[in-house]
């Protein structure tokens, strides 16, 4: 083998490598770009996306439904809905209350089927709120209300600059795959020199 041979190889394989090191990185995912809701809804168990519940008067969540290893979870987890939409909270299984993070409201602590609490929500913006003696068990929720932005893959929107998670990884495996191509290209001057000797 000659060393025009061998350092031709090195280069392609080189470039191979690049390419398959790009695509690898082209399925990972930002941190940041996964978390909706700046990460209050990590860990809950039956948090599956945004409910879309726009052009509803009412709309009603339960409380105590089947999450985080129990009845400790609100169920959805996620709702959006129209400014003016009254949010009924009905109680389903457990003794817990529906309490704002920030500070705007608080149900009563209840253990009662089918007692109810509710909320009407006139403001545009992103609701987060709790049961408070299980809210580290994740017993968390959150009422969009509105077109607010959410972030990342909880609904409309991405906390990346408007790309989505799809966007980003395509993206990422197209520049690779550019770079595995071009790499050879880097290194033509050198095999010209050996081409020379």
């Amino acid at each position: 083998m000659t060393a025009e041979t061998y350092s031709r190889r090195s280069v392609l394989r080189a470039g191979a490598g690049v390419a398959v090191g790009g695509a690898a990185l082209g399925n990972a995912r930002p941190a940041r770009a996964q978390t909706a809701f700046d990460g209050w809804l990590d860990g809950v168990e039956n948090y599956d996306g945004v409910v879309d519940e726009t052009g509803s008067d009412s709309v009603t969540i339960e409380v105590g439904a089947e999450a985080n290893g129990g009845n400790f979870g609100f169920g959805p987890a996620a709702v959006r809905v129209d400014p003016g939409t009254t949010v009924t909270w009905e109680w389903v299984n457990g003794s817990h209350n529906v309490v704002d993070d920030a500070g705007n409201f608080e149900s009563e602590m209840s253990g009662e089927a089918g007692f109810t609490f509710e909320q009407t929500f006139e403001e545009t913006g992103v609701v987060k709120y709790f049961c408070l003696p299980h809210k580290s068990m994740g017993m968390k929720g959150v009422v969009v209300v509105g077109d607010a932005e959410v972030g990342g893959s909880g609904g409309s929107g991405s906390a990346d600059g408007g790309l989505s998670n799809a966007d980003l990884g395509t993206a990422a495996l197209a520049l690779s795959l550019v770079a595995g191509l071009l790499s050879p290209l880097a290194f033509a001057p050198v095999l010209k020199r050996d081409d020379d000797r």
